[in-house]
């Protein structure tokens, strides 16, 4: 465990924990040695670790057999949580069968999700979402726990120093006005940059990031992100699979997707954009990824979008991070061998990264 203790002193040290605060730890992993590690860690910086259960195995049992009552009931002290906690620590990687929920259930427990989302947003609570190798997450990507952890761990360890000397290199490449994104044999998107700032994700929430309202990060590390002009987005973006639908193009107009094809399902991917609030159909973020430890994709989205030469695109909301679109739907979607130009000036080829 010697380099999950390591990822978890780093982890303290990302999400700038102070004496005596108090964390929330989200555990989705189901894998307690590592949670130990986290909890630890944030005791040894002399603040106090709050584990909030959310693993697969913890909210499978709970939901199959919970009264919309019983979870209204739970909701009350976690709902005080979210008043009194400093910081958030999400543990990434298990995904659990909310099919086994009964709908009224399922209803509950989602209200109460959206009750601590308000809380958490209106607070601006600074949050490190880490992706953690578990059994679950190895067993949907078809490989090996063992050869996932050695996937990860160089990524999640990649230097402080390293990391935001990449960064500040490529933020001197990407200042402009006119972003384009070429996906897929000929399919342009068109953003305008505005007088939005870019921003680096060097897996560290300081003082800065929380004045710029950057207050969400990752581990793995190394990217560089930006909102748009939410209105001004035009053209088109390929997908090789949304979910279930294969061969997507989303048609940009105004800022909107204004029409969705596919060669298969793409009904399916317009009743899951309809059923979220605001506006899902706009352009939250977009990125290029930096980490030098990840050359290739393995299907998990929160990691591949840091793949050196990948961009990534988010629909939905994006206020937290300086936007002004609102939306219940905040997703990303990692796009490899893309190309990615700012004012004609190429930053990307062919998911190769050109800034030297």
């Amino acid at each position: 465990m010697t380099e999950w203790k390591t990822l978890a002193k780093r982890i303290v040290d990302g999400l700038n924990i102070q004496p005596g605060e108090l964390i929330q730890v989200r555990d989705h992993i189901d894998r307690p040695a590592v949670l130990q590690e986290v909890l630890l860690a944030i005791d040894w910086a002399g603040a106090t670790p709050l584990v909030d259960p959310q693993s697969p195995t913890y909210l499978n049992r709970w939901l199959a057999e919970a009264t919309p009552k019983m979870i209204q009931q739970s909701s009350q002290h976690r709902l005080k949580w979210m008043l009194e906690i400093d910081r958030v620590i999400s543990l990434s990687g298990g995904i659990p069968n909310f099919a086994l929920a009964a709908p009224a259930a399922l209803a509950a427990w989602q209200q109460m999700d959206e009750a601590i989302t308000a809380i958490e947003e209106r607070r601006q609570l600074p949050m490190l979402v880490v992706a953690v190798p578990n059994q679950q997450r190895a067993d949907l990507l078809g490989l090996p726990l063992g050869e996932l952890e050695a996937h990860m761990m160089p990524a999640h360890l990649l230097g402080m120093a390293e990391s935001r000397q990449l960064i500040d290199k490529a933020l001197a490449a990407v200042a402009g006005h006119h972003i384009t994104i070429n996906t897929g044999q000929a399919h342009t998107l068109h953003l305008y940059h505005g007088d939005r700032a870019w921003h680096g994700d060097d897996g560290v929430i300081d003082e800065r990031d929380r004045q710029h309202k950057t207050i969400v990060s990752n581990l793995p590390a190394g990217s560089v992100y930006t909102t748009v002009r939410e209105a001004l987005t035009h053209g088109s973006l390929y997908l090789p699979k949304v979910f279930e639908a294969s061969e997507v193009v989303f048609h940009f107009a105004a800022g909107r997707i204004t029409q969705i094809e596919a060669a298969h399902h793409a009904e399916q991917v317009a009743a899951w954009l309809d059923g979220h609030s605001g506006e899902p159909r706009r352009i939250s973020h977009i990125g290029i990824g930096l980490n030098p430890q990840l050359r290739q994709p393995i299907g998990w989205t929160i990691v591949d979008e840091h793949v050196m030469g990948a961009l990534f695109l988010a629909l939905g909301e994006n206020r937290y991070m300086g936007g002004q679109n609102e939306s219940s739907l905040n997703h990303d979607f990692a796009l490899h061998g893309a190309s990615f130009q700012v004012d004609g000036r190429v930053i990307v080829q062919d998911g190769r990264l050109e800034i030297g």
